[in-house]
């Protein structure tokens, strides 16, 4: 399918960009690009991209699938659309099938030639400026560069996998948890975790502000009664509106490095549905049996780590956010 392809080109173009080392088996992390990030107001990480000259705001979104544009960036841009096989639906219901083709697209000192980008539903009018959100980066570009996260620093960079493995933590750090994981159907980084001392599947989602539990594993496993004290009602969705709820945990732990008092909401599985991601990026947060997977981890814990994603090793190394500047991998 097209619209994969080139996703996939964005991916692979980003890769050859990084000079291979002769006859080296392996060798020193080499960054690619390093990003400037500005948080957005739910303290997701927003880069600024050049496309046809012009700079527009881009969610760095592990949890998205395709890299998209708002259909407010596609006018503005003046990008020519196609029809694509690929159809991306958002939590409110609205579709779309379409796919932009950009001219180039200019990632810190990366210029990329002729991507295509999937146009994001919502619609024809209104929407954020694009300088405040025209799009995401979603997560079919993870599998072919490391990407590091450096939240602490307002930092992520893109760095190649020709370098030798576990020799990633560049940055000082008293504990790191190395942790594996996959990739589900859907592209999405899936490993296991511990909350409140019990295991359950876990997501990244850097386009989550929220950390997130089904509602199901919450009643089952953790026996939170919606109705006790440390149970703050804080929505409904659906048709049936049904209630989402928010209460603070203990620990959220990964190997030895240890998140204290984390407040998680509870959203409901709504027979497999689509989880509650941020209406405006697209994304479909699913498990591979159609449902939310256990704990979707967002930016409210996520800010609060150093997260390395060694793509090609299938592994993550995460640290707590050293406020320290640390020295960047070699260029």
């Amino acid at each position: 399918m097209r619209a994969i392809r080139h996703s996939l080109l964005l991916a692979a173009l980003l890769l050859s960009a990084a000079p291979a080392v002769a006859g080296a088996a392996c060798g020193p992390l080499k960054i690619m690009t390093s990003l400037d990030v500005k948080p957005d107001g739910a303290g997701r990480p927003m880069i600024t991209a050049m496309i046809n000259d012009k700079p527009v705001a881009l969610l760095v979104d592990t949890g998205g699938g395709l890299s998209s544009l708002t259909k407010r960036a596609v006018r503005e841009l003046n990008l020519p659309t196609s029809e694509s096989r690929i159809r991306l639906t958002n939590i409110a219901g609205s579709s779309e099938n379409l796919e932009a083709r950009l001219p180039s697209i200019v990632l810190g000192s990366l210029r990329l030639e002729g991507p295509y980008f999937m146009v994001l539903p919502g619609p024809e009018d209104g929407g954020s400026e694009i300088g405040t959100f025209g799009g995401l980066l979603g997560s079919e570009m993870l599998r072919n560069v490391d990407f590091d996260f450096d939240f602490a620093a307002n930092k992520v960079n893109l760095i190649s996998q020709d370098h030798c493995t576990g020799n990633v933590v560049y940055w000082p750090a008293s504990t790191v948890a190395i942790v594996p994981f996959t990739f589900s159907a859907q592209g999405h980084i899936t490993f296991r975790m511990e909350l409140d001392g019990r295991r359950v599947n876990a997501m990244l989602d850097t386009g989550a502000s929220n950390t997130v539990l089904n509602l199901d594993i919450a009643r089952r496993t953790f026996r939170v009664d919606v109705n006790a004290s440390d149970v703050e009602k804080v929505g409904e969705i659906g048709k049936s509106q049904t209630g989402v709820y928010r209460r603070r945990f203990k620990t959220i732990a990964f190997e030895g490095v240890t998140v204290a008092n984390p407040i998680i909401t509870m959203y409901p599985d709504l027979m497999g549905g689509a989880g509650p991601a941020q209406p405006q990026t697209g994304s479909l947060i699913r498990d591979a049996r159609g449902g939310l997977p256990d704990v979707i981890l967002g930016m409210n814990v996520l800010s609060e780590m150093h997260v390395y994603i060694a793509s090609k090793e299938r592994k993550l190394y995460m640290t707590a956010a050293n406020p320290q500047p640390a020295s960047a991998p070699a260029k």
